[in-house]
C-alpha cells in the first residue's frame, strides 16, 4: 500500500497528516491499546510497518510529527521505532544506509533521511549516555 503520490511516489505532507488525524486512525490506534496493554506503539509501529513499510514509515513519523492535528500518537510511534532500533543494536549510520537507502556520502542530497538520521543520533547518544 502507498501513500504517496501514485506517479512518483513521493509522500506528501498533507496526506501523512490526513491520516494520522482521521477518525478511522485514532479508533484503530485506540483498539491497538485496547487488545496490546503492554506496548501498544510498538504493536501500531509494526502493523504501520507491514503495510507500508520502514522507511515510509520513518518519512511519516517525521512530516507528521510536529501538527498539533496528529496529538501525541506520532511522537510515540517515533520513540517506538528509535527503541526498536536501538534495542536491534542498529547504529544511525546503519539505519541511514540499511533502512533508509542512503550512503552517508549522500546525506545532503536527502533532507527527509537526514533529518531521521539527525534524530536517531541523538536519541541513540542519549541512550548510550545514561545507560
Amino acid at each position: 500500500m502507498s501513500i504517496g503520490n501514485p506517479k512518483t511516489q513521493f509522500i506528501e505532507t498533507k496526506d501523512v497528516i490526513k491520516l494520522f488525524s482521521s477518525t478511522n486512525f485514532k479508533l484503530w490506534s485506540k483498539h491497538v491499546a485496547k487488545v496490546n496493554k503492554e506496548n501498544p506503539d510498538a504493536a501500531m509501529l509494526t502493523a504501520l510497518t507491514n503495510v507500508f513499510g520502514e522507511k515510509e514509515v520513518a518519512i511519516m513519523i517525521l512530516l507528521s510529527k510536529d501538527s498539533w492535528k496528529v496529538g501525541s500518537v506520532v511522537k510515540k510511534l517515533e520513540k517506538a521505532q528509535f527503541n526498536k532500533w536501538f534495542n536491534a543494536r542498529k547504529r544511525p549510520d546503519n539505519v541511514l544506509e540499511n533502512v533508509l537507502g542512503v550512503k552517508f556520502v549522500n546525506i545532503n542530497r536527502n533532507p527527509r533521511e537526514k533529518q531521521i538520521w539527525a534524530a536517531y543520533e541523538t536519541y541513540s547518544t542519549k541512550r548510550i549516555k545514561n545507560y
